[in-house]
């Protein structure tokens, strides 16, 4: 029996699924039922000039012809909330498959890929393109390995590989059933630490929607390994920034896990450079209070955090969370641990020596989103309780003499100009990042390696130092900005 493509595979499994017949779907569509058959048998796939048409209305009749509990099995399988999101995942689905299908029959006269082909050199473009297999379309079950030397790529070609482009990152729902392991090497001499750094912080945020982990090891030295366990491989070795050579692409099972075990087997716990943990964690084991009492304290702040709460008003958010429908001890801590924390957080900016930045749109968001970020856990203020918070920062920025504040006013990168700023918390001891994500998950994570260590305290140096068009020290001017932004949240109250 001839192998069917990829698109027609796709398409008698969402019509299994649904239980639609070919005369029903070739009804719906206004087509002769002998051209439904043919797409099903994979002996042709609908014409191009009417692949939108075609293809929306297939993913229309899938989704109402589909029973309730097959309903259910979908929205599972594509991990959406509603049979509207159902029907564009399904049409988005069907166009990455048909697409696959459509170039391969134009390129190489067939429909079927053959289950692995050789390239003696593709540029790194070319590369990454055959890397966006419609495979990574399905997100119910995934497993990805990766090894690839990123930071030897030009800047444009990594964004890409990681999904951000043009200067925007993914915006995804949650897919816990996604699992990216990748491996990269961090041994080279041309190390830039702001560009870099920032780098490698939007592409953790970038993948906090799935299962990722990022390890570091000489392994991925020259190397673009992309393999999905079962599924598909693309490896190759990386020339220059932007072209790889002997390149092979596989479909064959035994093909892909060959090399998806030879990566995993690289990504041991002491090649790990960033441990995922929890806020409720990192409390318990007093991870976040070796934070605060470790020497040499820097914060770069993305979003308006605890740390700046006055006593009142953070006694008055803890109250507010205890009487909510929200479970306070399952999303933190316990209440009178809490305070403690908080009390030792307020001596730490009193009495001790802190650097911190915090980035103009931390200020601007909370001003006009009114949202605190409460030991990872958010809540919505007043515009009382923003202009408290405000009152309390700027008293603490122009009178405590231990606390060094600057404000990050622009872009250390023009790259990462439209994604959201980050919070990082480094000391001598533990450091951690916490990422702003839309759902609280997989948004803190602790460097766990001291070469990383040494890449983030190397950034924080030379933006503290060195980016003075970027980064204001002028204390008089800090003043003057949060008084502008406390301004700016009292015209806002006369909108309400």
């Amino acid at each position: 029996m001839e192998e069917k493509n990829r698109f027609s595979s796709l398409l008698e499994q969402l019509m299994s699924v649904a239980e639609l017949k070919n005369y029903t779907l070739a009804q719906e569509l206004q087509y002769d039922v002998s051209y439904i058959s043919k797409w099903v048998s994979g002996r042709m796939i609908p014409a191009e000039k009417t692949e939108k048409k075609v293809l929306q209305g297939i993913s229309r009749c899938i989704v109402t012809a589909t029973d309730v509990e097959g309903q259910e099995k979908l929205l599972h399988d594509y991990h959406v909330d509603n049979l509207q999101e159902l029907e564009m995942a399904i049409y988005d689905n069907l166009e990455a498959e048909y697409n696959y299908v459509k170039d391969l029959q134009k390129n190489t006269g067939t429909t079927v890929s053959p289950k692995t082909f050789y390239y003696i050199e593709l540029t790194l473009p070319q590369f990454i393109s055959k890397m966006r297999h419609p495979v990574l379309r399905r997100v119910k079950s995934l497993d990805i390995m990766a090894a690839m030397d990123l930071m030897a790529m030009n800047h444009e070609y990594r964004l890409q590989i990681v999904s951000i482009e043009n200067g925007h990152l993914s915006d995804q729902r949650m897919y816990p059933d996604v699992h990216f392991s990748l491996l990269m090497n961090l041994e080279f001499s041309e190390w830039d630490y702001v560009y870099d750094t920032i780098f490698l912080i939007n592409m953790l945020t970038n993948f906090t929607h799935i299962d990722f982990q990022l390890y570091g090891g000489k392994q991925a030295c020259g190397r673009s390994i992309f393999t999905v366990k079962d599924d598909f491989a693309i490896s190759g070795m990386l020339m220059g920034h932007n072209r790889c050579v002997s390149v092979a692409v596989s479909e064959d099972a035994d093909n892909c896990n060959v090399l998806y075990y030879g990566v995993k087997a690289f990504c041991s716990r002491e090649q790990l450079l960033f441990r995922k943990t929890t806020m409720r964690e990192m409390l318990i084991k007093y991870d976040y209070v070796h934070t605060l009492l470790s020497p040499n304290p820097r914060w770069l702040v993305g979003h308006m955090t605890e740390h700046f709460l006055p006593d009142d008003l953070f006694e008055e958010i803890l109250e507010q969370l205890a009487d909510s429908d929200e479970s306070l001890k399952d999303t933190v801590f316990t209440m009178e641990d809490l305070r403690s924390v908080h009390c030792l957080n307020r001596n730490i900016l009193e009495e001790s020596k802190v650097r911190v930045m915090i980035y103009e749109s931390a200020f601007s968001s909370l001003a006009v989103s009114d949202e605190l970020d409460f030991y990872n856990y958010k809540v919505h203020l007043s515009v009382n309780q923003r202009l408290r918070y405000m009152e309390h920062l700027l008293d603490l920025c122009m009178n405590q003499e231990n606390l060094e504040v600057k404000l990050v006013y622009g872009r250390f990168v023009s790259d990462f100009q439209y994604i959201a700023d980050q919070c990082v918390f480094l000391s001598d001891v533990i450091s951690y990042l916490r990422l702003d994500n839309s759902s609280d998950r997989n948004n803190l994570v602790i460097i766990n390696r001291a070469d990383m260590q040494n890449v983030f305290d190397q950034f924080y140096e030379e933006i503290w130092n060195k980016c003075e068009d970027v980064v204001v020290s002028d204390k008089a001017a800090v003043d003057t900005y949060i008084r502008h932004v406390m301004q700016g949240i009292r015209l806002i109250s006369r909108m309400e």
